[in-house]
């Protein structure tokens, strides 16, 4: 029996439509995947009580099961950000393809491809396997009913693109036979040198770290149903934001702070990734945030280097647009 090693582990992404936490149609490649952490806790309730002679515990009794997890990747496109921002449409097919997500309020159909009384949100289903040698002996965990919790960009300079999920899930099964087929997208990742910030309507030409972050902190609610597994996710109160970290110059030292920051003033921003290579609009994702501000702003005094700062903005909302070539032109939605 071999070991499990790195390099036949593959995450599968599927559309789910019909029935929240059902999947839909074949699996495609979701990026360049680094790494996909699952923890899947079973929570057994301890039971201590009278009687029993022992001060250790007398039963173990199977609680609420929990399924989370964080994958991390680098984005050829940007479909998993969009679904994470909400609503999300699909131009006409061809060469370049746009794509547009807003946010959608809770008196809104949450997704438009599933269906329920309790208004699910969009999902995905993610099967995660570890391939070996011999019949029935793959490693296979496939998780249904998966959305997006928490989502970060992070744009590094030198670096590629990097996208992290934290997601929720509602199932998790187990299995040992053949894994499932996708193929590999071949279109270069976002990089470093694609992306560009503009807040107040000015350039900020020293940024050397960029994170923008989704969070919907989605609650995962255990009713009593007879089920151990969750009930439909919802979600609560956005909390985005949006950390730059520069090297200070006189002209975004006084934009930032003085301009900004001091006056408690509400701005918006754009975060362009445009990395056409073969034609205008063959990969290009701008992300436009409004009512800006920002919460705080770190400028230390160093005795070497360059003086950094690091400044942190709230934004209210978000809306995003992406242009994708045939290559990496995957359907956003299953329908």
């Amino acid at each position: 029996m071999g070991r499990y090693i790195h390099d036949q582990n593959k995450v599968a992404m599927t559309h789910e439509s019909g029935t929240y936490s059902n999947s839909s149609g074949a699996a495609f490649w979701i990026g360049q995947v680094t790494e996909n952490s699952i923890d899947d806790a079973e929570n057994l309730i301890e039971g201590r009580y009278l009687g029993t002679a022992t001060r250790s515990f007398s039963t173990m009794d199977q609680g609420p099961r929990d399924v989370t997890g964080t994958l991390t990747y680098n984005p050829q496109n940007f479909l998993g950000v969009f679904a994470a921002i909400g609503s999300v449409t699909d131009g006409a097919s061809g060469t370049n393809v746009l794509h547009e997500a807003t946010e959608i309020q809770t008196d809104e159909p949450q997704s438009a491809f599933t269906s329920g009384t309790l208004c699910p949100p969009r999902s995905f289903t993610l099967e995660d396997s570890k391939q070996t040698p011999g019949t029935g002996a793959n490693f296979i965990r496939t998780i249904n009913g998966v959305v997006a919790n928490s989502t970060e960009i992070t744009a590094t300079q030198g670096e590629k693109i990097t996208v992290s999920t934290e997601y929720i899930g509602q199932t998790l099964t187990f299995s040992s036979g053949t894994t499932t087929s996708i193929t590999e997208d071949t279109t270069t990742p976002y990089l470093w040198s694609s992306a560009s910030l503009t807040l107040d309507g000015e350039s900020i030409e020293t940024a050397k770290e960029i994170n923008l972050t989704i969070n919907n902190n989605m609650e995962a609610p255990h009713y009593l149903n007879g089920s151990r597994d969750i009930s439909t996710p919802f979600p609560g109160n956005r909390e985005n934001t949006l950390s730059v970290t520069i090297d200070l110059s006189a002209s975004d030292g006084k934009k930032l702070y003085r301009d900004l920051y001091k006056t408690n003033t509400e701005f918006n921003g754009v975060f362009d990734l445009n990395q056409d290579v073969d034609a205008t609009g063959s990969q290009h994702a701008i992300f436009t945030l409004s009512g800006c501000r920002v919460t705080s702003m770190e400028n230390p005094s160093a005795n070497e280097g360059v003086t950094e700062s690091t400044v942190e903005i709230a934004y209210e909302s978000l809306s995003a647009q992406e242009w994708t070539s045939s290559e990496a032109g995957i359907k956003y939605n299953p329908w």
